[in-house]
């Protein structure tokens, strides 16, 4: 196997992982609710060294298949590619503030903008891949997730009782298109 072919498996993993992850930490965290609380939170207390990890190994498997998928899809995609990897991962480490807090922590803050930063490279990735090996089915699922993420990003933040769910849903949307781009490449 070529390195990457291995690096565009890696990536698929790595956001295939992801979302097992926070499926399973979903389930096991004591305390957390996944349809109210977001993704990040679980990184918060006990057991929140799970999310971390999941954010950084991912993060690195996304950012190192940026790299294969520059040189196979386009030089735009692999960066925007890249960009998912080393914000995950920086999401990592800056851990969120829960949520609702009526101060934010600096950590928090930086966790903010990189998630915004994750979710805008996300999208731009999916346009400028809808350019390569174009098919009508390619484009079109291109298009729609490229669309579909954002607004699902918007309505995360926008309800209070479900944003969890939706920020699933927009997790589910754009990290399946990452693992479908990754082994397309990689065919």
């Amino acid at each position: 196997m070529s390195r990457e072919r291995a690096l565009l498996f890696g990536g698929a993993w790595g956001a295939g992982l992801f979302v097992a992850v926070v499926f399973v930490n979903d389930a096991v965290k004591p305390g957390y609710e996944p349809v109210r609380d977001f993704v990040s939170e679980a990184a918060i207390g006990a057991g929140g060294w799970v999310q971390i990890a999941n954010f950084v190994v991912a993060g690195t498997l996304l950012a190192l298949s940026g790299v294969a998928l520059a040189r196979v899809v386009g030089r735009w995609t692999g960066v925007l590619v890249g960009v998912v990897g080393v914000g995950l991962i920086a999401a990592g480490v800056f851990v969120s503030d829960p949520v609702p807090q009526d101060e934010s922590a600096w950590h928090g803050v930086v966790h903010n903008v990189v998630s915004v930063m994750v979710f805008a490279a996300l999208t731009g990735a999916c346009f400028t891949a809808a350019r390569w090996r174009p098919t009508a089915g390619w484009r079109w699922y291109c298009r729609v997730t490229g669309v579909a993420v954002p607004v699902l990003f918007v309505t995360a933040g926008a309800v209070t009782n479900t944003s969890g769910f939706w920020q699933r849903v927009t997790i589910v949307v754009g990290w399946a298109w990452l693992v479908v781009l990754n082994l397309r490449a990689a065919a």
